[in-house]
C-alpha cells in the first residue's frame, strides 16, 4: 500500500527546475546538439533523478537512486564494449560496423543485449515513482522515460546510423523513423513493465531491481573479459 507523502511548495519547484535542466542536458548531448562525453547524458539523468527523488519518501527515493545506477551501468557497459565514452565516436563506430547489440564477437552482443534488457528494466523501476496525476505530469513522465529510452538506444541500437551526411531525403527520413521507432519502442517497453512491477509488492520490486543489476553486472564482466 502506497503512502501519501506531502511535499512542500519549494521542494516542488526545486524538483522542476532540477528536472527540467538535466533533461535540457542530456537531450542536448545525446540529440548532437552538443558534442561530448556519454558521462554528461549520465549527469543530466542523475539531476533529473535527485529532482525526482525530492518528490519521494526516503525508501523510494533510494530505489530510485539505484534504479539509475542500474542505467547508467547498462550505459557503461556499451562504452566499454567500444572502448570510448566519447558520444560522437560510439554513433560512428555503429555507423559502420552495426548496433552494439548485433556486431561480434557473439559473446560480446550477447552481453550488450543482457545490459539493454537490464538497462530497461533499471529504468522501468525508475519510472515507477513519483505518479504522474495531472496531464503535464504524464507528459513530462513520456520525455523523461523517451530521455533514458534515447541513451540505451544510442548506444546500442543507433539504427539511423547517426551519419546522415551525403544521403538522399528519402534515404534519411527512413534512417530518422526508424530511429525514432526504436525509441519508441523502448518507451513502450518501459511502460509495460513499470505497469506489471507496480501490481508486485515491495518486496518483489526490489528482486526486480537486483535482477536487473545483476544482469548488467553479468554483461560487464562478459565485455572486459571476451574484449
Amino acid at each position: 500500500m502506497s503512502v501519501s507523502h506531502r511535499v512542500a511548495p519549494p521542494i516542488e519547484s526545486l524538483s522542476s527546475a532540477m528536472r527540467v535542466a538535466g533533461s535540457i542536458l542530456a537531450f542536448a548531448y545525446l540529440l548532437g546538439l552538443v558534442p561530448g562525453p556519454l558521462v554528461s547524458v549520465v549527469g543530466g539523468l542523475a539531476l533529473v533523478t535527485l529532482g525526482r527523488a525530492l518528490l519521494l519518501p526516503d525508501i523510494n527515493a533510494r530505489r530510485s537512486v539505484l534504479s539509475l545506477a542500474v542505467l547508467a551501468g547498462a550505459l557503461g557497459v556499451g562504452a566499454l564494449r567500444w572502448g570510448t565514452l566519447d558520444l560522437p565516436e560510439l554513433r560512428g563506430v555503429q555507423a559502420v560496423l552495426g548496433p552494439s547489440i548485433l556486431v561480434g564477437p557473439e559473446a560480446a552482443a550477447i552481453a550488450c543485449g543482457l545490459a539493454l534488457a537490464g538497462g530497461l528494466l533499471g529504468l522501468s523501476a525508475w519510472l515507477l515513482e513519483p505518479r504522474p496525476v495531472t496531464r503535464p505530469d504524464y507528459v513530462w513522465t513520456v520525455l523523461e522515460v523517451g530521455l533514458g529510452s534515447l541513451a540505451l538506444v544510442t548506444v546500442f541500437v543507433d539504427p539511423a546510423r547517426s551519419v546522415l551526411q551525403g544521403a538522399g531525403l528519402g534515404l534519411a527520413l527512413l534512417e530518422i523513423a526508424r530511429w525514432l521507432g526504436a525509441v519508441a519502442l523502448s518507451v513502450a517497453c518501459v511502460f509495460a513493465t513499470s505497469i506489471l512491477q507496480a501490481r508486485l509488492s515491495e518486496r518483489l520490486r526490489w528482486v526486480v531491481l537486483g535482477c536487473a543489476g545483476g544482469a548488467v553486472a553479468a554483461a560487464a564482466g562478459t565485455v572486459s573479459v571476451v574484449l
